[in-house]
């Protein structure tokens, strides 16, 4: 059943942890990620062949296209052409870090197994069963955002019979004829649902980890509110049970550890180059594209911005979370509890105090507001405008510098 991952919870029938990983595993099976246990060989192939088509012929494809074509490019197909050039540029190296990294998507989930074992309450795997039904239920919405754009954008070509991003086809001449032109735009149509695929996987990974994060440290919370609070167990047993909240802190950190490299070097280059793809995508909407490429542009605004600003938000969210974890443990029932007891306790606060954190290509934290005192910090300049309100002040840069020497007028009058 296609939707069971959506389901709400069954008491009998609870979702687990990994499971939040349901649909980004189907993602990646027919992506070329994750091959199955038989005929490995045939779909290794198969997937390289994949990769090489989406990944690394599209970025050569619209250069090529761009020295042959450029001189017959309207503004707005122009800028429509350049900015999917920047997608495509960083799509292949996203995917490459992905899959130097595999083996930690492996370990994440079973890790994220582990972490279940404490939840043994069925309040608990209730609460895990809801956050799997918003990884899963958050991946169909990405995939919605992603494939739209490339909807629209057929419906305009078909409008205007002119292919949507003129990627060079060196077997068919779209000018020829009007079953040429067809082939044309329908191979660019396919090869841009898999080119969208293959960075949706390379996007949206870091939300799902980010979200089961969350859960986690909600729960351990929960436990940690609720150590001393039974009369009828004696200080060892109230001991046994710090010591195993002690447990999944560390198991939380151990996950985060994990993930953190491959979210650090894909969220760095996704910061370097959406600034410059939203600024283009702003000018062609302002100033050159009719009604429907305006439209299939702005569902590609919308696509960009979900790129980054969701995670980033998460990362603030897990920030609060580890905070509020830190105020449970000093407000926990330990006054009437034994000295070792007090002790575990003034390790676990230490450790604690640490919160979990991401950075992009460990220059600067990712989070949705600017922090001035690290962007001082960042040896390079021109670094300091990758957070996600910087990267929209750059693209506007970008609209503005435009604007000031006049290219739109010229791109129009050319």
């Amino acid at each position: 059943m296609l939707f069971r991952y959506l389901r709400k919870p069954i008491p009998k029938d609870l979702l687990t942890s990994p499971d939040a990983l349901r649909y980004f595993e189907y993602g990646m099976y027919w992506m070329g990620w994750l091959a199955p246990a038989k005929n490995k060989l045939l779909y290794h192939i198969i997937a390289g062949i994949l990769m090489a088509w989406c990944t690394a012929y599209l970025p050569i494809g619209i250069i090529i296209t761009c020295v042959k074509d450029i001189n017959t490019f309207n503004p707005s197909e122009l800028l429509t052409v350049l900015q999917l050039f920047f997608n495509s540029v960083g799509t292949p190296i996203k995917v490459l870090f992905c899959k130097m990294h595999f083996w930690r998507f492996l370990k994440a989930r079973n890790l994220l197994g582990e972490m279940d074992k404490r939840c043994t309450d069925i309040a608990e795997r209730i609460v895990v069963h809801r956050w799997v039904v918003r990884c899963n239920g958050a991946y169909l919405i990405y995939q919605c955002f992603y494939i739209s754009y490339i909807l629209f954008t057929f419906l305009s070509a078909a409008i205007s019979e002119v292919p949507p991003w003129r990627i060079y086809n060196p077997f068919v001449d779209w000018r020829e004829s009007r079953q040429n032109f067809w082939k044309s735009i329908l191979n660019e149509m396919l090869l841009m649902m898999f080119s969208v695929s293959q960075a949706l996987l390379t996007d949206f990974y870091p939300l799902i980890y980010g979200f089961m994060l969350r859960a986690h440290i909600q729960l351990l919370k929960q436990r940690v509110e609720k150590l001393c609070s039974n009369p009828e167990k004696n200080d060892e047993e109230n001991q046994e049970d710090l010591v195993e909240c002690i447990k999944d802190h560390q198991l939380i950190q151990e996950f985060a550890k994990l993930i953190h490299p491959i979210i650090a070097r894909t969220i760095f280059t996704q910061f370097l180059l959406i600034g410059v793809s939203l600024g283009l995508s702003i000018i062609n909407v302002v100033f050159f594209a009719d009604f429907w490429a305006g439209l299939a542009t702005v569902v590609y605004i919308n696509g960009l911005m979900i790129q980054t600003f969701p995670f980033c938000f998460v990362c603030d969210l897990i920030k609060s979370d580890c905070a509020h974890l830190e105020m449970a443990i000093f407000h926990s029932n330990w006054l009437n509890t034994s000295r070792r007891y007090k002790l575990s306790l003034i390790f676990f606060l230490q450790n604690c105090q640490n919160p979990i954190a991401f950075t992009a290509g460990s220059v600067f934290p990712i989070s949705t507001s600017s922090n001035i005192q690290v962007l001082n910090k960042i040896p390079f300049p021109a670094l300091k405008q990758f957070n996600f309100f910087q990267v929209a002040k750059l693209a506007f840069s970008v609209v503005t510098f435009v604007n000031h020497l006049n290219i739109t007028e010229r791109l129009a009058k050319n």
